[in-house]
């Protein structure tokens, strides 16, 4: 079969791996083909760990993943009040990810796309493409699909409450003295956040979860960011948050934190949506990138049975709808704990949404 994949991030290399291996055809439609244009790396938590099994793909992905087998939560005064184990998730490089399953020889148009008014075909560097004239158009061209609007024309995503001011930092003993270990510190009792990932190319990646309400929004360039961070988390005592802000912040940004409304329809005919273009979730799930490897695992599944697109369209519209919204809820959830009630409190609930 003939496929567009309209996005190269984390969604597009999982069905640019899988799709190529399997005897399709492929042309991606990403201005920035796989590159670390948001994002320094992720959680693959149970879900996505045993979606890439039954894709084929993890032995692929495992040899850059680090094991972390344990969350360990700090109060205020940065000392440990609770500890919480782990089963199979993961830290990876969102590069390293995309790395591992690359496949060079896919043809690429590394333009934008954009819909036609009729959304019957799209423009790219020029050229027009008739949806009709592949067997599915993938839409994982993320946060801001225009794919999503296609499908879902009234579809709106509001900033919530909180955004996450995050990192990475290159630290050896940062990294030694995180021992392979997720590290959640309260900031403030309400509303203010540190955690520190590490990874297993050596690098840690921090990020400062704020209620925006409480603690504002600073301007968003390298200066404003630094400064800010600085301001928030200077007074905590322990050593490794100092040694965070004792290291070289290179690079930082924000993510603010969305929620999508009206976005029902994920599939119609041979137009799929994945990832963030189909669903998002507040950060505090880490549920984004595991659920668009389920995406991926879902309509894999259904074209190895030997239907075609749109014959699992509507099937796979509605179980991947229905099957992402305790996650999203969990997040709302979640923040509005994070927000509201004191850190010290909640400590034993977890920090991500594992699939129950």
């Amino acid at each position: 079969m003939k496929f567009a994949i309209l996005g190269g991030g984390v969604a597009g290399s999982v069905l640019n791996n899988v799709l190529t291996t399997d005897g399709h055809h492929l042309t991606i439609f990403d201005q920035s083909h796989f590159q670390m244009r948001s994002g320094f790396g992720f959680l693959l938590l149970p879900n996505g760990v045993e979606s890439l099994k039954q894709l084929g793909v993890w032995g692929k992905v495992e040899p850059y993943a680090l094991p972390i087998p344990r969350v360990n939560y700090y109060d205020q005064s940065g000392d440990l009040c609770n500890q919480l184990e782990f089963q199979s998730v993961y830290s990876i490089s969102r590069a390293d990810f995309i790395h591992a399953l690359d496949i060079p020889s896919t043809p690429v148009i590394a333009e934008n796309i954009f819909w036609d008014d009729e959304y019957q075909s799209f423009v790219s560097n020029g050229e027009i493409f008739k949806a009709n004239q592949f067997d599915g158009v993938l839409g994982s061209d993320g946060a801001h699909s225009q794919t999503r609007l296609m499908l879902n024309p009234n579809a709106d995503a509001t900033p919530a409450r909180t955004y996450e001011v995050m990192g990475i930092v290159k630290n050896q003993f940062l990294h030694q003295h995180l021992d392979e270990q997720l590290h959640k510190y309260a900031i403030s009792n309400e509303g203010l956040a540190l955690g520190l990932l590490p990874l297993k190319n050596g690098d840690v990646i921090w990020y400062l979860q704020v209620d925006g309400h409480r603690h504002g929004h600073p301007a968003r360039n390298k200066t404003a960011l630094l400064q800010f961070v600085h301001e928030k988390v200077a007074h905590c005592t322990n050593p490794l948050v100092q040694c965070l802000l004792n290291s070289e912040m290179e690079t930082i940004y924000v993510w603010q934190g969305r929620i999508l409304h009206e976005t029902s329809t994920l599939a119609k005919d041979n137009v799929f949506l994945f990832g963030d273009a189909a669903h998002l979730f507040l950060p505090f799930t880490s549920q984004g990138t595991n659920s668009a490897i389920e995406d991926v695992a879902y309509f894999i599944g259904e074209l190895r049975k030997g239907k075609t697109p749109q014959e699992f369209s509507e099937s796979y519209s509605t179980n991947r709808y229905h099957g992402v919204q305790d996650y999203i809820q969990s997040g709302i959830d979640m923040m509005n704990a994070f927000c509201n009630e004191n850190f010290a409190k909640n400590a034993g609930q977890m920090p991500i949404s594992l699939p129950s």
